[in-house]
């Protein structure tokens, strides 16, 4: 990209400016007028009518490139002498040591921050004088979800594939899911296999966000721990809208069959790395119906199977505690594998969490936001005070999130899980999941 085409963006250009200056790296902004600037060498927002409101110049952009007298990595007195002007503004407190920031009105009347440290123009930014954003429209708080749970994880045992006890009925991670055909199995839209089952989680009440007949979802997820080739063919087949007419390539009639089977309450989802994941919604009936072992398909674009299919626990997973709570049971249950026809599980309890004050309320971050829905972060200084970071289940429903990065734009209606809770590889991180959205989101540690 070239970046110097910035240079010459100024506050209240159209859309269409901007967009030209972006060219094929153009991304449409979302409703709050946030631009995605890649490489991030310049910051910018458009404003509620869709003009320019802002454009900052960071310390990565070219020295050599000179807006409205300035440029980045000069020094201030080269700035005060091309900028006479140029004042400094009132120290923040919260201001780090070794930065100022000075400001000015520029001949077209834009206001004109340079931020300096150390004596060096390290950012510079051009604003309207008064710019109106428009800001996300965030899930609204729900009053009538009075409960959060908390979601643990027994030991692993054997999981039968018909008859099951009570031990059961908050549902299971790993192993296989319940109630589905080999036909509704999710396959993955990149590789052609089937997606591996994580969990099974059967819902309280109050978060059967999708209707309260389904009462509970498996959860499948693509290879995250080895490396598998992509099939182009498959990955163009699922591209492509579903057509009522079978494929001529006697290859791709297995995944149109498949497709022609998929369940009618399942969720596709997809994060930031394009990792696959899909979502099916269970009745009642289906819950208590018998495991499903996955299909088999025959394709000539198929690479190898993965290794869930082939590997116990063990084999598969690098870490002990991705698929056992209890290392001396470890031992006993690790060598069961999913095609052994033995499915073993970790049984899911659920218990209510107690004096929980964010049940109901859209996790936010910023205090602005917090003000508004009335959500008190983990980790803010309510929220220490109140001790909101002392739970420490593999997974919960609704309440208090503590994201190991950003908030996602969720509602009240979500679950936070951790890798633990179905073997998953978030880089040491965790993962949320919007029920009503149907939306997934996570970040490392």
């Amino acid at each position: 990209m070239n970046v110097l085409k910035f240079a010459h963006l100024r506050p209240l250009m159209s859309l269409e400016t901007v967009a030209s200056a972006f060219g094929e790296h153009w991304v449409p902004p979302g409703e709050d007028g946030y631009l995605t600037c890649t490489p991030a060498s310049v910051s910018a927002r458009l404003d509620a009518e869709g003009r320019l409101g802002y454009i900052t110049f960071l310390r990565t952009f070219p020295g050599h490139a000179v807006i409205d007298r300035l440029h980045i990595g000069m020094t201030l007195a080269e700035a005060l002498n091309a900028r006479p002007l140029l004042q400094l503004a009132e120290r923040d407190d919260n201001e780090l040591e070794g930065w100022a920031r000075h400001f000015d009105v520029t001949e077209d009347g834009l206001l004109l921050r340079v931020a300096v440290q150390d004596e060096v123009v390290r950012s510079i930014e051009l604003s309207q004088n008064l710019p109106v954003y428009r800001e996300r429209q965030l899930p609204a708080a729900a009053p009538s979800l009075t409960c959060a749970f908390d979601l643990t994880l027994d030991p692993q045992h054997d999981l039968a594939m018909r008859t099951r006890g009570p031990e059961w009925a908050g549902g299971w991670a790993l192993g296989l899911p319940p109630g589905i055909t080999p036909q509704q199995w999710p396959l993955s839209p990149v590789f052609g296999h089937p997606m591996r089952h994580a969990f099974t989680l059967h819902l309280p009440p109050q978060y059967r966000a999708q209707g309260q007949q389904l009462v509970g979802l498996s959860m499948f997820v693509d290879d995250q721990f080895e490396e598998m080739e992509t099939s182009d063919e498959v990955t163009a087949f699922f591209e492509r809208a579903n057509s009522s007419e079978p494929p001529t390539d006697k290859d791709l009639l297995p995944f149109w069959q498949h497709s022609q089977d998929r369940h009618p309450c399942q969720h596709d989802m997809e994060d930031i790395l394009g990792t696959r994941y899909a979502v099916i919604w269970l009745t009642q009936e289906e819950f208590d119906a018998p495991l499903c072992l996955p299909p088999t398909l025959a394709s000539e674009y198929l690479g190898d199977t993965p290794s869930w299919m082939t590997q116990s626990y063990a084999e598969y997973f690098p870490d002990t505690w991705l698929y056992t709570r209890d290392e001396q049971t470890s031992k006993e249950d690790a060598e069961a594998g999913c095609m052994s026809g033995v499915s073993t599980a970790l049984p899911i309890r659920a218990a209510v969490r107690e004096n929980d004050p964010n049940v109901g309320k859209p996790a936010r971050e910023w205090d602005h936001e917090c003000t508004l829905s009335g959500y008190v972060p983990a980790y803010s200084d309510k929220g220490v005070e109140l001790d909101l970071g002392r739970w420490r289940t593999p997974a919960h429903l609704g309440g208090t999130m503590v994201p190991n990065q950003g908030y996602p734009d969720f509602g009240p209606y979500y679950l936070e899980f951790e890798e633990s809770f179905g073997g998953f590889n978030f880089g040491g991180g965790n993962a949320q999941m919007d029920l009503e959205k149907m939306e997934l989101d996570w970040a490392c540690g």
